[in-house]
């Protein structure tokens, strides 16, 4: 494996000047966006790591640096496996590029915790950036990939100092296709830092990393909530003012009731478990557009009920759809704060559920 990277080192080390000469220069301002109390939703594979959470705050300090933006993940470890419970990576945005200042929490294997703090950080995304092409012929199957390198120095958990030289290369633009959807413009960057650290890391404009991949593990985007206007998939439709958080909402004064909210590409699909008059549990379906309506996200649908179906013990057997009990809408105010209008006329007033 060593040698294979040596081999791509050395393929690549000419790069820039023909990268620049013959696949022109991008800005990547927008592919990497750091927008304070942004939120991305990660599913893993082939590590420690079930899924992750990662929350981006700004004006944050690190390793003598000011203005800085931390992006703190949150992880369900693997079925069975222990691992680093959370981490904090701390990166500024500048003329040049983004910047990785180091962090605290989960190590590069995922078992313990660590701390890096870089006098000279990472160069993780250069701006411009001088893509290359698929190129399937070529050695490594990529053609005329921009580099740029950065002498890296800091101070680590394992050593009071250390120095590496990084090189990392703008590979291509990709269109990659993970849970969250589908990212047309995707630059894929492959990072070898110091020796023997080699990382693929896909950028999507507008969103940022959608996919990571170093060795056998890999991570997929399953989902975001960028606080701001963002522009309705297809195009022609207003551009959402914010997307609704994804998860779990109820209203706290009515325990009992909750609604598992789901949103992808301007489309959300709603369950809701409640009961019925007898007091029986009943299940509801719910699937619409998400549409603008002055500063608020609207979603309409039809409330389906399902009875029936699988026990825990039995064998499978398909739900029954009991009826359609009517229209049923949310009027979301904030990305965490919303209005439920159900069959009949009665209205309550939910937000995300913690715990």
């Amino acid at each position: 494996m060593k040698r294979i990277l040596a081999t791509v080192a050395a393929m690549l080390a000419a790069a820039p000047a023909a990268g620049q000469m013959m696949g022109g220069s991008i800005s990547t301002a927008s592919h990497f966006p750091f927008v304070d109390g942004a939120r991305y939703e990660y599913v893993h594979e082939g590590g420690p790591w079930a899924s992750s959470t990662v929350v981006v705050r700004a004006g944050q300090s690190w390793a003598g640096a000011q203005g800085l933006y931390a992006m703190h993940t949150t992880y369900t470890c693997a079925a069975g496996v222990a691992c680093a419970p959370d981490a904090t990576d701390f990166y500024g945005m500048g003329p040049g590029g983004v910047h990785w200042y180091g962090g605290t929490g989960a190590d590069a294997a995922g078992a313990r915790f660590s701390m890096m703090s870089l006098a000279n950080p990472e160069w993780i995304l250069a701006n411009p950036a001088y893509p290359g092409t698929r190129s399937p012929g070529s050695h490594g199957g990529y053609a005329n990939p921009g580099s740029w390198t950065m002498s890296v120095s800091g101070t680590g958990s394992a050593t009071s100092g250390f120095g590496h030289m990084s090189r990392y290369s703008a590979l291509a633009l990709e269109t990659i296709t993970v849970p969250a959807g589908t990212f047309a413009n995707s630059l894929h960057v492959r990072e070898e830092r110091g020796d023997g650290i080699a990382r693929d890391v896909w950028y999507a404009p507008g969103v940022g990393r959608v996919m990571m991949a170093e060795g056998a593990q890999v991570v997929r985007l399953a989902g975001y909530t960028m606080p701001g206007p963002l522009a309705q998939p297809g195009g022609g439709a207003a551009p959402l003012p914010f997307t609704p958080f994804t998860g779990l909402w109820w209203n706290p004064a009515e325990s009992g009731t909750g609604y598992n909210l789901q949103s992808q590409r301007g489309v959300m699909v709603a369950t809701m478990f409640s009961y019925a008059a007898d007091g029986s549990p009943v299940w509801y379906h719910a699937a619409g557009p998400l549409a603008r309506q002055g500063d608020t996200v609207v979603f309409a649908g039809t409330l389906d009920r399902y009875r029936g179906g699988q026990c825990v013990t039995c064998a499978w057997r398909a739900p029954a759809a009991a009826s359609d009990d009517g229209a049923f809408t949310i009027t979301f105010t904030s990305a965490s704060a919303a209005e439920v209008r159900l069959p009949g006329g009665r209205t309550t007033r939910i937000v995300p559920q913690g715990w």
